[in-house]
C-alpha cells in the first residue's frame, strides 16, 4: 500500500527536524493515514498547509 514508506518518511522528517518523539510519531502516523486515503502505492500528494491543518485538527497543536 505504501503506508509503511509514508510512515517512515514522516519518521525520518521528524527526526531530521529535531522534533520530540511524540511529535515525530504523530507526523509519521498522519503521513501513513494520508497515504491510505489515496489509491495506489505512489504519487500521493498534498500541500504543506493541508498537512499542517490536518495535524492541528488531529493532535491539537501546531508544528
Amino acid at each position: 500500500t505504501g503506508c509503511g514508506d509514508a510512515y517512515r518518511a514522516g519518521l525520518l522528517y521528524g527526526l531530521e527536524k529535531g522534533f520530540d518523539w511524540r511529535t515525530t510519531g504523530s507526523i509519521a502516523s498522519l503521513m501513513g493515514a494520508i497515504k491510505i486515503e489515496t489509491h495506489g502505492t505512489q504519487n500521493h500528494r498534498f500541500e504543506s498547509q493541508e498537512f499542517a491543518d490536518r495535524f492541528k485538527a488531529s493532535f491539537g497543536y501546531s508544528l
